[in-house]
């Protein structure tokens, strides 16, 4: 009788397996990836039943890590991270991941968006092969990023909002970052988009943090990215840019004059000053961007220049945004 049952678990415990290799398989051979968000959600169900800290990582890794995606396994070899590294997020954060829960079901409906995006996209690039978008929970480290083949949305920073429970972050970088005020929706296809905008700058130097060259790499991501979706996924940084534009605009002509990096004016959340928004390098970059849209007879040209750029230097100096002040 006892080699019975252990034979029936072991046979059931097969199928299972085989059951997850056959969805695993179906999911890769998707465009857009969305089950990695189901299993993380999954696994936090679990944890209740959890008595250990060890427990909480054997679940995760066997509810989450174990049914991961092609996609989800690239990106936790790109960020080597571990079991370890989400249980101590989740403990550190539980209002937050239950209050935000909701908001990554979004995920499911985005796809005609994205492939909208896309549509437009082929205009200019027919022959590009878009990367498979992989939606994926972080362990509150990763927002948008890619590897060649991947493109990585972490669902839990970018479907997060100012009506989240942002308690526990206190007043660090955090509780500022993760207090978006847009459409979850629309900036869940404008990050797609910009980040696939990265992916088809294959000029930029994306390790020079010299200010005029990454503030042009991301405001022109920007730029191209709300142009072709009609979104923009930061309206508290662009109303302050465009309140404050002279004088921002003085300011970082005077930066790159002085050949400065990135510190004042980007990734920089945790050294504003209060009412001030970070990544003023951005919305600069857009307006020199958009100065040299507009400024071009032939948009659709305008456009591949914009993506391809080569010199941010000349970039500048055409676009003829140096003098609109």
């Amino acid at each position: 009788m006892k080699s019975t049952i252990i034979f029936a678990f072991l046979f059931c415990s097969t199928m299972v397996l085989a059951q997850t290799k056959r969805d695993a398989a179906i999911e890769n051979q998707k465009a857009i990836q969305t089950s990695d968000v189901d299993h993380f959600w999954s696994a936090y169900d679990q944890f209740k039943h959890c008595h250990s800290f060890q427990d909480s990582v054997n679940c995760i890794k066997s509810l989450y890590f174990e049914k991961g995606t092609g996609g989800f396994n690239a990106f936790i070899n790109k960020y080597h991270y571990t079991a370890e590294d989400y249980i101590q997020s989740i403990s550190q954060h539980p209002k937050f991941f239950n209050s935000i829960r909701g908001n990554t079901d979004e995920v499911n409906r985005i796809e005609d968006g994205i492939n909208q995006f896309f549509n437009h996209l082929k205009e200019y690039y027919p022959d590009y092969k878009p990367l498979k978008i992989c939606f994926v929970i972080s362990p509150l480290q990763s927002g948008g990023t890619s590897t060649e083949g991947y493109l990585f949305i972490g669902t839990e920073i970018i479907a997060s909002t100012k009506e989240a429970d942002l308690t526990e972050f206190g007043t660090s970088v955090w509780a500022k970052v993760l207090a978006f005020d847009t459409n979850i929706r629309e900036r869940l296809i404008f990050v797609v988009a910009h980040e696939t905008i990265h992916d088809l700058q294959v000029n930029a130097d994306f390790n020079n943090y010299d200010l005029l060259n990454k503030s042009l790499n991301e405001g022109s991501a920007d730029f191209i990215a709300e142009l072709f979706t009609g979104v923009n996924a930061n309206h508290y940084l662009y109303d302050y840019g465009n309140l404050h534009e002279h004088d921002l605009w003085t300011l970082f002509k005077k930066a790159i004059e002085n050949h400065e990096n990135t510190d004042n004016w980007m990734y920089n959340a945790d050294r504003v000053e209060e009412g001030v928004p970070a990544d003023l390098g951005y919305y600069v970059g857009y307006r020199i961007t958009e100065s040299f849209y507009q400024k071009s007879s032939d948009k659709k040209q305008a456009i591949l220049d914009i993506i391809q750029m080569k010199t941010p230097a000349e970039f500048l100096k055409n676009s003829g945004y140096e003098y609109q002040q």
